[in-house]
């Protein structure tokens, strides 16, 4: 069972709940795979909190980071040094919970659930399963696969692969599940996305007169909102095609 996502390159907020189950613990460099980097444009280097970190340059002048815990895009920065991707000013990089921002992985649960909130792919140490240059372009490719932490949470044997490629215009992003388990799953996932934008400054297209969950605890009483909030909408896969 094989499962693909992109990036869908439009403003949305974002939020990450505290995790039920504490990060494996572990030096900032033992997950790192033996793989020598030589491809052109991509750099391993120390991050915040001593964590590995890649960091992929384009021939224009653009440039990404990718944390390897949690296999976390944090920074996605245009040639003119503006920065797309948003990242907590209270996010902490100790591998107690996962990074708040950028790109965090939701796997293989979306959302609340039978296990912790959004899964547990985002406070896993990731590893370089390769890396290229494609004209150019740096590409960069993470994998993660199950270990005695996930299955204490979700029993089952996987292989995830995580492709970022980044060019002067676009950050590409392609996630891939493998069932290696000699029994079926299902999961739910997603690359939960914070963009560096404001409520006021964003449109979304495309989504009118589509149903909306809302997430207000008491939609009786409403809260008098003071902040950017989320909105759930429903679709069906022909709407989305129209």
């Amino acid at each position: 069972m094989a499962f693909s996502v992109n990036t869908i390159t439009f403003p949305n907020i974002s939020r990450v709940n505290r995790s039920r189950y504490p990060a494996p613990a572990g030096m900032a460099f033992a997950t790192m795979s033996n793989k020598t980097i030589t491809s052109s444009g991509i750099q391993l280097t120390e991050g915040q909190g001593n964590l590995p970190k890649l960091v992929l340059t384009s021939p224009s002048g653009s440039e990404a980071e990718i944390y390897l815990y949690g296999g976390c895009v944090t920074s996605w920065k245009l040639p003119t040094g503006k920065d797309l991707l948003f990242v907590r000013p209270d996010a902490v990089f100790n591998k107690k919970k996962p990074i708040s921002g950028g790109i965090p992985h939701c796997f293989p649960q979306f959302g609340p659930g039978s296990i912790q909130q959004h899964g547990f792919a985002r406070n896993m140490d990731w590893t370089v399963a390769d890396s290229e240059n494609v004209e150019g372009d740096p590409v960069v490719t993470l994998e993660l696969k199950d270990d005695s932490y996930s299955r204490a949470m979700w029993d089952f044997g996987f292989h995830a692969l995580f492709k970022v490629t980044l060019n002067s215009k676009s950050l590409s992003t392609e996630l891939k599940v493998k069932n290696t388990d000699n029994k079926p799953f299902s999961f739910t996932t997603a690359l939960h996305t914070y963009f560096s934008a404001s409520v006021s400054g964003a449109s979304v297209k495309g989504l009118k007169g589509c149903k909306t969950l809302n997430k207000d605890p008491d939609p009786k009483n409403p809260v008098e909102v003071t902040e950017e909030r989320s909105v759930c909408y429903f679709l069906s896969v022909n709407s989305y095609k129209k």
